[in-house]
């Protein structure tokens, strides 16, 4: 089961598939959500003391069912919301679980080691990856186009990261 579930969420991470070839199930969103907040958790890890780290990971996982729930409420499309928020989870633990070896690689690191602008550059792509999958998805949930994809992507970012870096603004 976790392997169908694994190769469903990165067909829709190689843009083979979208959020309407996911189940629409309670159970599977909760897993992914809370599987999202976890790996959102350990990513901050890498960054935050633990206490700012759970927060951060509690809060993006809500914060992606407020968001997307609150752009499908505007587009007047609330039933697609299980689909929407399960693919953007369950691809962002995807994406997640490559980030974090980066993420505490770059921690330890330093900023004079030889590698960090290598490994910088592959963090960079990942994110821009990250928001073209998140493009995708929105896309494919409101029925529009992909600009307008990456436009709602963007701003979950700004909203996310801004939110997150109020908890701990070091």
């Amino acid at each position: 089961m976790l392997l169908t579930l694994w190769r469903s969420f990165f067909a829709i991470c190689c843009f083979k598939s979208g959020p309407q070839d996911l189940p629409v199930s309670r159970d599977l969103l909760v897993l992914c959500l809370f599987a999202y907040g976890l790996s959102s958790f350990l990513l901050a890890l890498s960054t935050q003391p633990i206490q700012i780290a759970i927060l951060s990971g509690l809060i993006d996982a809500v914060l992606l069912a407020a968001i997307s729930y609150a752009v499908l409420r505007l587009w007047r499309l609330p039933e697609r919301w299980w689909q929407l928020t399960t693919a953007l989870s369950g691809t962002g633990v995807i994406f997640s679980i490559v980030a974090i070896p980066l993420s505490y690689l770059l921690a330890l690191s330093g900023n004079h080691h030889p590698l960090v602008l290598l490994l910088f550059l592959f963090v960079i792509s990942l994110l821009v990856w990250n928001i073209g999958v998140m493009a995708h998805i929105i896309r494919h949930a409101l029925s529009s186009s992909f600009a307008l994809g990456v436009f709602v992507s963007l701003i979950y970012v700004w909203v996310i990261t801004a939110t997150i870096n109020s908890l701990n603004p070091r």
